[in-house]
């Protein structure tokens, strides 16, 4: 039987993190608990017990050890605080529904600042409603406060410092094997290696973004939310898969020009650096790492790899049939695009640890920073997925208190912890979460009364089994289901509150009506306010990035071409639009991935599109980057614009289909060819041949209008990268011929 158990646990909780988690939480409880009736004190020994609950169960943050200990210590302190907030609007009905409603929603909302906070969220909440529910005089704050401090005491050391998660070191550990393994295949591409050593690097490099990608998906479903590091970290993986396809297509002829070999070193080294920083991922990332990742990129960026190659091409034609020379600008941007994306994490990490907990001076997806204010209140809007989430959260825990004021029910704060643990972000995920719960308190009601009859209330068999019942509690959420879960925190509620106040089988009978009760409060507000919640709201937030970014590059091309209208005031509010739908999908996939529940939309397809639109995005402001021409050729700049206005119409027709509720199964049309390219080659030749004698002048404008034309060549490529994902979340028949490209031959970066 014992080997039995061992392999069941073995199955559900491979690493057994959950088994940790449950044992921590049944002790603090257990103990928490026989401190206060030691002492017999009711408040005390009420709050030490669901305190130890809140703090081990239902709060979790990301981070080092340093991070977590200011997150719970700040946890601490604003439970202090609602505890007496709670307490004070206990007694008048109609202020503790007010209450909730409007402390909800700020706990709620303020989540969008940090993944701290968002991680504090549900044990803030349940600071908040355990006294509101349970009126008592004024004096008994202090005894409230003792039990809290008491499973303060017991639970944090615990959490920090016993056996802490390290899902988010193995994340960056995992990251930073892929980057030297990338680097390991250029440089045996570089120095000519034979094709064995050539097909072990490419095997390594592969083996490692797998591993980096299954690392992501198990600390994706973890409770606790990605930190702001981990976050920019998502898109790493399909950036370097992105690299790894364009080192597989650099050719196998023997000879390497000085400049390809510029570019391969620099990448080389980029990439060696970005592993460096990544390699600190138990502690910040110190200053000189960071600095020493800064000074590669800066030189990669200023190869100008461009430079060398154009003049050739336009004098004597493709010097290089094999190898085309957009391949090694593509070389360059991808890899310096890695290493912005591993700089912006290692930012995020580096911060002081108050701006950590708080979200400030997050770096945005560009690098940009955003004040606290600009981030909240650029959320206090429908639009917004966290505002609409806050909003329902709130009003469903208002309902709850209400329903439990009205009808006068025992324990009416488990009909509000009811309601907290069955929202979801739309009405079905919380309607078919509601069964579960209530299924799974009808079973535990069950077991509980099962029991009683069979040990009674004698106090030391309820001793015994406390801590048991406890750990099974904590246990099987996260190692088997929701429900199971349910039955057995009944079975825990109904030997807890035996032990603080004997009445046998009949307390689970009580649960069982609060329970349903809370499931519908839940499912009222869920059918109320954006019933289809997080899934539709990602969709339409990822529509709205790839519009913003795609007229970002038509505006910066326009700019760059001369076209009338196109002035740099123009260009800065077509960039900060995007940097804008940026951050609130950014946002919205934050919010989306904290959901419990079923998930509608495939996460492998949205990290696709998430870093198709990342890339667009890049491509427009390397745009932006590049000087304005004088003297350009005759044509070439309606040749550009002509290219990235097919572009953005292509992108913007894309967008459309991501929309939800969007009924067009037309398939997406073909992508745009590579035409910019060869017009500017052709325009500026025609151009140096009417004038020879301003060849140096049309050399240079004809050089900057051809890098955007690569850039703007390469999105077509995207495009094509892009259409699986984009059938798979509109639930289409993969397009003809595209069929394969989600699996991962050349993702989008």
């Amino acid at each position: 039987m014992a080997r039995g158990i061992v392999d069941w646990v073995g199955k559900h909780d491979p690493d057994g993190t959950a088994l940790r988690n449950a044992a921590k939480v049944a002790v603090a409880v257990t103990v928490g608990l026989a401190i206060g009736t030691l002492l017999g004190n009711a408040q005390m020994s009420l709050f030490a017990s669901f305190g130890g609950v809140a703090l081990l169960l239902f709060a979790d943050f990301p981070g080092g050890r340093t991070a977590r200990l200011g997150a719970y210590l700040g946890l601490y302190l604003a439970g202090l605080v609602l505890i007496a907030l709670g307490t004070l609007a206990s007694p008048v009905p109609w202020v503790a529904t007010a209450g909730m409603f409007a402390i909800g929603f700020a706990i709620l909302l303020s989540g969008v600042l940090s993944a701290a906070i968002a991680g504090a969220a549900r044990a803030a909440l349940l600071a908040f409603i355990l006294p509101v529910m349970v009126p008592v005089p004024i004096a008994e704050i202090g005894s409230r406060w003792a039990g809290w401090t008491l499973a303060a005491v017991l639970s944090i050391p615990a959490a920090v410092f016993l056996w802490p998660p390290r899902e988010h070191d193995r994340l960056r550990a995992h990251a930073g094997t892929a980057c030297v393994a990338l680097a390991d295949q250029l440089a045996a591409w570089a120095a000519v290696a034979d094709r064995t050593t050539r097909d072990a690097a490419h095997q390594a490099t592969g083996e490692a973004i797998a591993a980096l990608q299954n690392q992501f998906r198990r600390t994706n479903v973890r409770p606790v939310g990605l930190t702001s590091g981990s976050r920019q970290l998502i898109r790493l993986a399909d950036r370097l898969e992105w690299l790894r396809t364009v080192i597989d297509h650099l050719p196998d002829t023997p000879d390497r020009t000085p400049g390809q070999l510029a570019v391969t070193e620099a990448a080389e080294r980029t990439l060696r650096s970005a592993a460096a920083v990544l390699a600190e991922a138990t502690r910040r990332p110190s200053f000189a790492t960071r600095q020493a990742l800064s000074v590669d990129l800066r030189a990669l960026h200023q190869l100008h790899v461009a430079t060398d190659t154009f003049g050739a091409l336009v004098e004597r034609g493709p010097v290089d049939p094999v190898l085309h020379p957009s391949t090694m600008l593509e070389v360059a941007y991808t890899t310096r695009l890695t290493g912005l994306t591993v700089a912006a994490a290692a930012a995020a990490d580096a911060r002081p640890l108050v701006d950590r907990l708080l979200g400030r001076q997050a770096p945005a997806a560009a690098g940009r920073v955003l004040p606290v204010y600009r981030v909240l209140g650029g959320h206090l809007t429908v639009r917004s997925v966290w505002f609409q989430n806050s909003l329902r959260g709130a009003l469903g825990l208002a309902i709850a208190v209400a329903i439990a004021e009205i009808t006068d029910v025992a324990h009416g704060f488990w009909v509000v912890l009811g309601a907290m643990s069955v929202l979801r972000t739309t009405a079905m995920n919380t309607g078919s979460t509601a069964l579960r719960a209530i299924g799974g308190t009808v079973v535990g009601f069950a077991v509980g009364a099962v029991i009683m009859l069979a040990v009674g209330t004698t106090p030391w068999h309820l001793w015994l089994l406390l801590p048991v019942t406890v750990l099974i509690a904590a246990y099987l959420p996260a190692a088997v289901s929701f429900a199971a879960g349910q039955a057995a925190f009944t079975v825990m509620v109904v030997v807890l509150f035996n032990i603080v106040s004997p009445s046998g089988w009949l307390v689970g009978l009580v649960r069982v009506e609060d329970i349903l009760f809370g499931c519908v409060s839940a499912l009222v507000s869920g059918l109320l306010l954006w019933p289809h919640g997080a899934a539709a709201a990602i969709r339409t937030a990822l529509a709205e990035y790839y519009r913003r970014t795609a007229d970002a590059v038509a505006v910066a091309t326009d700019r760059l071409a001369g076209a009338a209208g196109a002035d740099q005031d123009t260009l800065r509010a077509a960039l900060l639009g995007a940097a804008t739908a940026s951050l609130r999908f950014d946002d919205a996939l934050r919010e989306y991935l904290f959901e419990r529940g079923t998930r509608n939309v495939p996460l492998p397809a949205l990290t696709r599109l998430s870093n198709g639109a990342g890339r667009i995005r890049m491509t427009a402001e390397a745009i932006a980057d590049l000087p304005t021409t004088t003297g350009p050729p005759a044509h070439a700049p309606g040749a550009l614009i002509g290219s990235a206005h097919a572009v953005q119409d292509w992108f913007a027709h894309l967008a459309d289909q991501l929309e939800p509720g969007h009924r067009d199964g037309a398939p997406l049309p073909d992508p745009v060819g590579p035409v910019a390219e060869p017009a500017v080659l052709a325009d500026t030749k025609r151009a140096i041949g009417e004038r020879p004698e301003a060849a140096d002048e049309l050399l240079a404008a004809g050089r900057t209008l051809w890098v955007a034309a690569l850039y703007l060549d390469n999105l077509g490529s995207v495009q094509g990268r892009l259409r699986a994902p984009a059938d798979e979340i509109a639930g289409r028949a993969p397009t003809p011929g595209h069929g394969a490209q989600l699996a991962g031959a050349e993702p989008a970066g």
